[in-house]
């Protein structure tokens, strides 16, 4: 494996394990739950990161489509009119996180310097590595938003 991808290959299986701990005793009413009206749901936050995903492995030129293609370009709540099951979503990022966790050991130099579709504002975004990092820290930001969302919902924190 390239030694650029190490680290992020270990943070894919991380974030990968943490958002199923996330959303362990999560059932599918309280994944539509809001603390506010200014608040997205935990279904919503989770379906984004599935789709982020699914970005992503398209970026790396894996050949996979979507469950949530309905929220490729959902910017708000509002924008989404019907949530799956949280069973649903957890398959759907378990097979996702597999599909990135074996390309991603496969990807070259080459690979990595490619141009992606969508610079991302951090040095490097432009390329598939850039991409790959900023996604990675993406999802560990919105891992923490529905952990805080657990807690005030009653549930136990996040597990490791």
């Amino acid at each position: 494996m390239n030694a650029a991808l190490l680290p992020l290959h270990r943070t894919l299986e991380l974030n990968t394990r943490l958002l199923l701990n996330a959303l362990d005793g999560v059932d599918d009413e309280l994944a539509l739950k809001r603390p506010n009206e200014s608040t997205n749901h935990i279904a919503f936050i989770s379906c984004h990161l599935v789709e982020s995903r699914h970005y992503l492995a398209g970026s790396a030129a894996c050949d996979t489509e979507s469950p949530f293609k309905q929220l490729a370009n959902a910017r708000r709540l509002e924008d989404v009119s019907h949530f799956p099951p949280v069973e649903e979503i957890r398959a759907a990022w378990s097979n996702i996180g597999g599909i990135l966790g074996d390309r991603l050991p496969h990807l070259g130099e080459a690979d990595l310097k490619a141009a992606v579709k969508y610079a991302f504002p951090i040095e490097g975004g432009e390329s598939l590595l850039g991409c790959i990092t900023f996604l990675l820290g993406h999802e560990a930001f919105h891992i923490g938003q529905i952990a805080l969302l657990r807690r005030h919902f009653g549930l136990a924190a996040l597990k490791y």
